[in-house]
């Protein structure tokens, strides 16, 4: 998760609704449209604010309103791929940082079906910011959908064939959106989307490896180190990844030390470096925009995950 889903005030939003619905009335629903696609810059333009808000609490309780409101907009123009990433990235961000904060709060007291609940809901905001972000990348491959069915090498060929630079921010959403979808899936069998969705990340790491925070290395660090070799794994080379990550981002991204603490660190039991990483996650200062609000997320996963440590690790 590289950005975080406040965005205006929900006065700001409303009022930005109210005026749509005016002009709708008053001149028809293309002026509606120009309406929406003028105000889904401000909102592209705020997303720095948001990543630097300082309170999780009062962020997380205005999100979803907020989502309520770009679904309406995304309903008035949903060919305007600023908004609908826009959309894709509050549905991610309020998913991450507070339904599955909650997910994890229920797990580690003992209350499964609450747990449940919300990673319930987690899949669902998942599933929408995936296909909202495949819609958007098929702006530039109308035949995505079929390319995706495609065997691995295949797809890497066609994704270096047909895409360029322009179809970055669409290919990364779609990859972070459905990766988050297919671990919180209740059905093993999204796991195999996977490998298209390996290929895309391949794909933007050869580009431009560092791009939102290094994403795209995160997940092929979590892929490869979310298994042993004997299962398929590679945890070595996941380490890597991770290392790459950490140094592209000048380790000021807690959400990559939150990732490899966890998978790979647990993964390979190596509680030195599982404590090492919760702990620099605990003990940094404020890095200030855009780490502010990710890092308070991040915060408090390292929080809990440091209590755990004396169960995870039998040594």
């Amino acid at each position: 998760m590289t950005g975080l889903g406040m965005q205006l005030s929900s006065e700001s939003r409303l009022s930005i609704l109210w005026l749509s619905c005016l002009l709708c009335a008053l001149a028809g629903c293309d002026v509606e449209r120009i309406a929406v696609n003028s105000t889904a810059g401000v909102f592209k333009r705020s997303e720095s604010v948001a990543r630097s808000y300082f309170d999780w609490e009062s962020a997380g309780q205005a999100s979803p309103s907020g989502l309520i409101q770009l679904e309406g907009m995304h309903l008035i123009s949903p060919d305007n791929e600023d908004l609908t990433l826009t959309l894709v990235k509050a549905y991610m961000a309020y998913a991450y940082g507070w339904v599955m904060d909650a997910y994890d709060v229920a797990k580690q007291a003992g209350d499964y079906d609450l747990a449940e609940h919300h990673r319930a809901r987690a899949y669902l905001m998942y599933s929408r910011a995936r296909d909202l972000a495949l819609r958007a990348a098929s702006k530039y491959d109308p035949d995505l959908r079929a390319h995706l069915n495609m065997d691995s090498k295949s797809l890497a060929a066609h994704l270096k064939a047909e895409f360029d630079d322009d179809a970055k921010p669409s290919l990364y959403w779609l990859m972070m959106s459905w990766t988050s979808a297919i671990n919180n899936s209740p059905n093993a069998e999204e796991m195999s989307d996977m490998s298209a969705v390996l290929k895309i990340a391949e794909w933007i790491v050869a580009r431009d490896p560092g791009y939102e925070d290094a994403g795209a290395l995160v997940v092929l660090g979590g892929w490869d180190s979310s298994m042993p070799k004997a299962y398929g794994g590679n945890p070595e080379r996941g380490k890597t990844y991770f290392e790459r990550a950490l140094k592209l981002t000048g380790r000021k991204n807690h959400i990559i030390l939150i990732n490899y603490a966890t998978i790979y660190a647990i993964n390979v039991q190596d509680r030195q470096l599982y404590v090492s990483l919760l702990h620099e996650i605990l003990e940094a200062p404020d890095l200030g925009n855009p780490y502010r609000m990710s890092n308070k997320v991040a915060r408090r996963r390292a929080a809990r995950a440091l209590a755990r440590t004396d169960e995870i690790f039998v040594q």
